[in-house]
Order: structure tokens, then sequence, then C-alpha cells
């Protein structure tokens, strides 16, 4: 893979931006101390922007100076860069119609989850990874690749949704999988309260992704960026 000098400054800037979104608080955590951040929406995407391979390097290098700039959105330490990153390789690959490895990536993350004890006492609590994880795999909806100058803009914006929600539901089951493993057990209460809570933040990010890649990835793709961003 050719990395230009042109990637390597593009990198560099999205990994400013995902900096600059861990610094903000998005929303509270259960059943411990810390923050949420923007950085859930920034890995994402980024990784539709740039794609799993320069959008994930871009995600993982911000997140490791955010780490070092909001401690208190640092809710696993040093493995708090994990989520975001999965969540910018997870909306890559479905941008570039390789659903199947993003669905591969939440599989995984389930399994671990379920394989502490607490997961399995509270597998109900995946139902919403589950059904990204059943988009990623079955979806027949992606980005096109042009082969002339016209495009299908309904198909775009459609890859566009389904990359940002696979995106961020991946970003969440990673960071529940290191969260059941991280902290002492919780209470299976704590879990089923999520259950009905992480639901509405997941969408409202979801949304939040999608109005802004929508806008931005089309305008790439009509003046033919977006194909070199990959």
């Amino acid at each position: 893979m050719k990395i230009s000098a042109a990637k390597v400054a593009l990198i560099a800037v999205f990994a400013a931006l995902q900096a600059l979104l861990s610094v903000f608080p998005y929303s509270l955590t259960m059943g411990t101390s810390g923050e949420i951040t923007l950085g859930v929406i920034g890995g994402s995407l980024i990784g539709i922007l740039l794609g799993p391979f320069f959008g994930g390097a871009a995600v993982l290098v911000g997140s490791v100076v955010g780490v070092f700039l909001n401690p208190a959105g640092a809710l696993f330490g040093f493995l708090t860069v994990v989520p975001p990153t999965t969540g910018a390789f997870a909306a890559g690959w479905t941008r570039l119609r390789r659903g199947y490895v993003s669905g591969a990536i939440i599989l995984v993350f389930l399994l671990i989850f379920y394989a502490n004890p607490v997961g399995r006492e509270v597998f109900v609590y995946t139902w919403f990874h589950l059904i990204a994880m059943i988009v990623a795999f079955s979806s027949i909806v992606y980005l096109e690749k042009p082969t002339s100058n016209s495009y299908d803009t309904g198909k775009s914006i459609a890859g566009i949704i389904i990359a940002a929600l696979v995106g961020v539901l991946a970003d969440h089951i990673a960071g529940s999988a290191i969260a059941v493993w991280y902290f002492p057990p919780f209470p299976t209460a704590i879990w089923y309260g999520a259950m009905f809570i992480y639901p509405v933040e997941r969408i409202v990010a979801f949304l939040l992704t999608s109005l802004i890649a929508v806008p931005v990835y089309l305008s790439l793709k009509m003046t033919g960026l977006a194909e070199k961003l990959k």
C-alpha cells in the first residue's frame, strides 16, 4: 500500500480532529465514573471518509492523544483507544463494500463479551449489536464504485448511513466487551438498565455521524477526491 505525503497529512489532520472530539463529553457512563466523549462520532466519521486503514490510523493516533488531553474520557486506560478505532475500521470496511469484515469484527467482540460469565447472564443486552452485525453481513446496499462521472446519489447516501450505523455499534460492543472484563463485575441490574439507554445514545451518535458524513462525502465524490481517500 503506497502512502503519499498527502495521505500522511490527512491522517495528521483527522487525528487532530479525533483528539479534539475526545476532549468534549458526549454522555455519562453507568456503574463507573468517567464519560463517553464525542470521539464516538469521530471514529465512524473518519472511517467513512478515509477508509479503514488511513481512517483507523488517524483515529488511533488521535485517540491516544485524547487520552492525555482528557483523562476523564479514558474509561479503560490506554484500552480506551480500542472502541473508536474499531468503529473507524468497521465503518471504513462497510463503506468499501466489505461489510462481512465489519460483521466479523462485531462478532469477535460479541464473543469476548459472552466469554465473561456476566456477559452470558445479560445476553439480551447485545440485541442492538446483533442487529448491526446482521446488517453488516447481509446488507446489499453499498457505496458504489463509479465507472463514470455520474453516480447514484441515493445509493451513496444509503451506504454512508449503513456504514455509520455499523461503525457506531462496533465502537459500542468493543467498549462493552472491554468493560465486562476491565471493571469489577457490575450487578446485572446495571447492564439491564443500560440496555434501554445505550440504544438511544447510539442512535443519536449514528444520526449525527450520518448528518456530517453524507454532505462531506458527496462533496468529495463530486470533486473526485473520495476515491483518492481510500
